[in-house]
């Protein structure tokens, strides 16, 4: 039994799922108020705009998360 949403992991941090209506992902802000995840969520009509915002978020994500020397050692 399923619940209709699919997964993918894009970068740490970054989780991108769909019900088949919008794409959703944390934002990497938390409401000043409620101090809970705010998320944004693009349309399944418009593919290529939520895949630039995905890639924008992921090249944010990957600035505040450099590897460590061994690892980037190891990557080049």
């Amino acid at each position: 039994m399923g619940y209709g949403v699919a997964l993918v992991s894009v970068w740490r941090e970054l989780l991108v799922w769909t019900d088949g209506t919008v794409y959703r992902w944390w934002t990497g802000h938390l409401s000043p108020k409620t101090r809970r995840r705010l998320y944004t969520a693009y349309g399944v009509d418009n593919p290529a705009t939520a895949a630039r915002c995905v890639a924008h978020r992921r090249e944010e994500l990957q600035r505040a998360h450099t590897p460590s020397e061994s690892i980037a050692g190891q990557m080049s």
